[in-house]
């Protein structure tokens, strides 16, 4: 058969589908009811199309829900010589506009009725290009993420060595940022192994807002002025990645990836410089047996200017020049090694080890151990109890020699459980559970203890979550999913104020969350089909202090809320492909403890999305 008779077979008619509808959407009290809605009335149009008049493939989706949330995809092909797909979404965030309050000075600069919300967009285009008759391809993959909108932007001002009068402040901030991404690169199969070489350059770039200002008064260090504070640095870097290969298939493969990566802070010339080089190789035996060994070192060299310089934005002619800390540099080795064994059918075993190296240079002035070690032995088994009863269980062990960080514990344990079952055709369950455990046994200060306080010893942390559904089968038409989730964190440690001045033995930190669902799905008729789910969410936390003078900061710490989300939906499909749909939202968010000083604020949403569709075949 030539290829002109299967594409000849291969041929398919096209198919198109084009909607439009209204979503209304009306909210009392926070806009955080809908976090993620954009808060007004809307137009819906969207539609899809599906062609292949071969060697051409072409789609094309795009779903516009209003001018802040879109999706868009655009993907054409030709032969297999050319290939595009273009990307464009975008969702609009809400955030809350928090009042200050409290005994302390306070000075708002925004309004209390001002809304807070930000666009998030990805857009995203890659493109290929295949020589006619040999392995080798060219490509160019872009990204564009921006940021729109404004949000609160609370500060400390006059406090620390700056200035006597502390002051609490918001006002509003400006947003509007652009990450570009762009690589360019060309592959090949030669022999026995394939080469990919690629070149990256991404770019920030802050608009609006950069900075904001404030005139320091009584200051201990530096002249009084009006200096700048709150600045967003733009950054710029490039990226060379060397990726090699061998065939895909067969008992010995390897591979190793060579990457040289610089990054520059443009707003304070900080420069920094890696070289990442990793390796692997698999090696099958037997079929029922594999090995796997994989090596990866970084070495990163980071320069940044011994001191800065800001000037008075009233007087060019009052400068203040701070020192600042060299940067940390490090290097990092990491090898691991793992094996798989399949002893008999429906039971496969794994284990593996890694060991993991950092050496700082500088570390002396940010406080930490010149090298960290690290080893970390996970053992996992998938196993096939029964024909209708699966298992996955997995265990991992951390222990860590000289930890950089307070909150990186000694060493841990984790245990991992999942379990799905089919008792009858007719019911599906699905459950998993995972706890961890984390010990550290002294924590270290800043700089030099306080010999007479306590000395600081320990952080006990546990996490443990479970999450299950059962799916019921209750008509050929008619399925019912209930599902929880329960996510636990505690943490109990030993805080040092100050510098080591002060130290608060045993502090506790615990949050809970629990979530309840219930989704139903009828199909009533063959052109009538209906959903609904109802989901509801409780969660709340604390910090304790455990000394009288820190109380006040577990009256900002505390939470305790509640969230109720019903859903529905419906479509019933007319003749000559003509669909209605309506969806119907809606969402309560409570702040069951009012505590005026956290972020929670109740809102209620009802959002009703009407459509209207046709399709073509």
């Amino acid at each position: 058969m030539t290829v002109e008779e299967i594409f000849h077979l291969a041929k398919k008619e096209p198919e198109f589908l084009i909607f439009t509808g209204y979503r209304f959407i009306d909210i009392i009290g926070s806009e955080m009811a809908v976090e993620y809605e954009y808060p007004h009335d809307s137009i819906v149009l969207g539609g899809k199309l599906r062609a292949y008049p071969l060697p051409h493939r072409l789609y094309i989706d795009l779903n516009i829900k209003n001018k802040k949330d879109y999706f868009g995809e655009l993907r054409y092909s030709y032969h297999d010589t050319f290939y595009l797909r273009g990307i464009s979404r975008s969702l609009f965030h809400n955030l809350d506009n928090i009042r200050l309050q409290g005994p302390s000075a306070i000075d708002p600069r925004d309004s209390s009725d001002v809304k807070y919300g930000i666009r998030a967009g990805i857009n995203t285009i890659f493109i290929r290009l295949k020589t006619p008759d040999f392995p080798a391809h060219f490509y160019i993959d872009g990204r564009l993420i921006e940021r729109k909108g404004t949000q609160q932007q609370r500060s400390l001002l006059g406090s620390g060595y700056f200035g006597r009068n502390m002051v609490r402040t918001s006002q509003k901030r400006d947003i509007d940022w652009q990450t570009k991404n762009i690589t360019i690169g060309a592959n090949s199969h030669l022999g026995p192994i394939e080469i990919d070489f690629s070149h990256t350059e991404k770019r920030f770039d802050v608009n609006g807002d950069r900075f904001f200002s404030n005139n320091y008064t009584d200051s201990f260090v530096r002249p009084e002025g009006e200096f700048p504070h709150n600045l967003i640095p733009e950054l710029k870097g490039s990226t060379d990645t060397l990726k090699i290969h061998t065939s895909y298939t067969g008992r010995f493969t390897a591979s190793a990836t060579f990457t040289k990566m610089e990054r520059e802070n443009t707003t304070s010339s900080t420069k920094s410089d890696y070289f990442i080089g990793s390796g692997e190789i698999q090696w099958l035996p037997m079929h029922k047996l594999a090995f796997f060994l994989k090596y990866r070192h970084k070495d990163a060299d980071i320069d940044n200017p011994d001191s800065v310089t800001i000037t008075d934005l009233s007087n060019p002619l009052n400068k203040y020049t701070y020192h600042v800390k060299p940067s940390l540099s490090y290097v990092n080795d990491t090898i691991s090694g793992a094996v798989r064994y399949r002893p008999a059918n429906g039971l496969t075993l794994r284990a593996e080890y890694v060991y993991d190296n950092i050496r700082r240079q500088n570390n002396d002035r940010w406080h930490m151990p010149d090298s960290t070690q690290k080893h970390m032995v996970t053992l996992s088994a998938d196993a096939r109890i029964l024909r209708n009863l699966n298992l996955k269980a997995r265990y991992i062990h951390k222990e860590i020699n000289n930890p950089a960080l307070n909150i990186e514990p000694d060493r841990s344990d984790e245990g991992r459980l999942s379990v799905s079952w089919i008792p009858v055709s007719k019911i599906n369950a699905l459950l998993s559970y995972s706890i961890s455990k984390e010990k550290r046994d002294k924590i270290t200060c800043a700089e030099k203890c306080n010999d007479a306080e306590p000395e600081p010893e320990k952080r006990d942390v546990k996490r443990d979550k479970l999450i299950g559904s059962i799916t019921f089968l209750v008509l050929n038409n008619l399925s019912i999913t209930t599902s929880y989730a329960y996510m636990h964190n505690k943490i109990e440690q030993d805080i040092v104020y100050n510098t080591g001045t002060y130290t608060d033995k045993s502090v506790p930190y615990k949050d809970i969350a629990n979530t309840y669902a219930v989704d139903v799905n009828y199909m009533l008729k063959k052109n009538i089909n209906l959903n609904a789910g109802v989901s509801h969410t409780t969660a709340k936390g604390n910090f304790r202090p455990s000394d009288s003078k820190l109380l006040s900061i577990s009256e900002f710490s505390e939470f305790k809320m509640r969230q109720t989300v019903f859903r529905g939906q419906g479509e019933y499909m007319l003749k000559h492909g003509i669909t209605l749909g309506l969806q119907y939202k809606y969402s309560r968010f409570n702040d069951a403890l009012d505590n005026p000083h956290d972020e929670i604020k109740d809102g209620r949403a009802h959002i009703v999305l009407l459509t209207l569709s046709k399709a073509w075949k």
